[in-house]
């Protein structure tokens, strides 16, 4: 079981990879909106990879809609 957070540290999502962490770390070189790993990325890169991530998040969730049982026409 994990320790819970202080009241000023939030569980965050990267924006650039979708990865959970907590912010803010003392020490740590992850800002409020990128964790530590992609916070050290050039800036051009990293808005790259924030696109990226929101269009294959966007997929997914339409391949699930996709994925679910269609309901029958109300006129049929």
């Amino acid at each position: 079981m994990t320790a819970p957070l202080a009241s000023a540290q939030r569980l965050r999502t990267c924006r650039a990879c979708g990865k959970k962490f907590e912010y803010p770390v003392k020490g740590n070189a992850a800002t409020r909106h990128h964790c530590a790993d992609c916070a050290v990325i050039a800036e051009d890169t990293r808005k790259v990879l924030e696109r990226l991530h929101t269009r294959v998040t966007q997929l997914e969730r339409q391949w699930q809609r996709l994925q679910e049982k269609p309901t029958p026409p109300v006129g049929a």
